[in-house]
C-alpha cells in the first residue's frame, strides 16, 4: 500500500499566488496589490483654440403668423362608443374573419372606420372612436362581417343621440 499525501487547499492557493507574482516579474506582489499603482507623468498636450472664423449675418423678412382655420371636423371631439355586434343565423363564422364597423355622422367629415379580425364567436364586444362634436348625430354605424370560408353578414343601426351604454348590431346575411 502506498502513502497518500494530504496538501491542505490553503496551500494550494498560496503556491498559484506565488506562481502568478513570479510571473509577473514583483519581487513583493503583495505590496503592490495592496497600493494603488499612480501612472507617470508624461507630456501634457493643451489644446489649441480654433482658428477664429468670421461670422456672418443674414439678414432675412420677418415671417408673418401663420393663420390658423379651423373647420367643424378639425375642431371636433373623438369620444368611444361600445358596440356589441352579434348575428342569429345559423351558420359558423370562424376565428379570423373580418369585421369592419364604420361610423357615419350627418354633417359631420369622413366616416370613422375600424377593421378587426374575430378571435371567437359572437357576440362580438368592440370599442370604436367617433366623432361627437356638432353634427354628429344623428349617427348610422354599420358592421359588415367577412367570414373566412365566403359568408357575408351585415348590419345597421342609426344613433339620435351619444349611446350611454352599449350599442347592440344585429348582422343578417347579405343577400345580393
Amino acid at each position: 500500500m502506498t502513502p497518500t499525501l494530504t496538501i491542505p487547499r490553503y496551500a494550494v492557493l498560496a503556491a498559484f499566488l506565488c506562481a502568478g507574482f513570479a510571473v509577473q516579474g514583483c519581487t513583493d506582489g503583495t505590496a503592490q496589490m495592496v497600493k494603488p499603482q499612480v501612472a507617470t507623468p508624461k507630456e501634457v498636450v493643451k489644446p489649441q483654440p480654433a482658428p477664429a472664423v468670421p461670422i456672418q449675418t443674414v439678414t432675412k423678412a420677418p415671417r408673418k403668423a401663420a393663420t390658423v382655420t379651423r373647420s367643424a371636423v378639425q375642431s371636433q371631439k373623438r369620444e368611444y362608443i361600445a358596440l356589441s355586434v352579434s348575428y342569429m343565423e345559423r351558420i359558423l363564422v370562424p376565428a379570423g374573419s373580418e369585421l369592419v364597423l364604420s361610423a357615419t355622422g350627418e354633417g359631420s367629415g369622413p366616416p370613422s372606420i375600424k377593421t378587426t379580425k374575430t378571435k371567437s364567436g359572437p357576440p362580438y364586444s368592440v370599442s370604436m372612436p367617433v366623432e361627437t362634436g356638432e353634427g354628429a348625430y344623428p349617427m348610422t354605424v354599420e358592421a359588415t362581417l367577412t367570414s373566412t370560408i365566403g359568408h357575408v353578414l351585415s348590419g345597421r343601426v342609426t344613433l339620435t343621440e351619444k349611446p350611454t351604454g352599449p350599442v347592440e348590431i344585429i348582422m343578417h346575411t347579405k343577400t345580393d
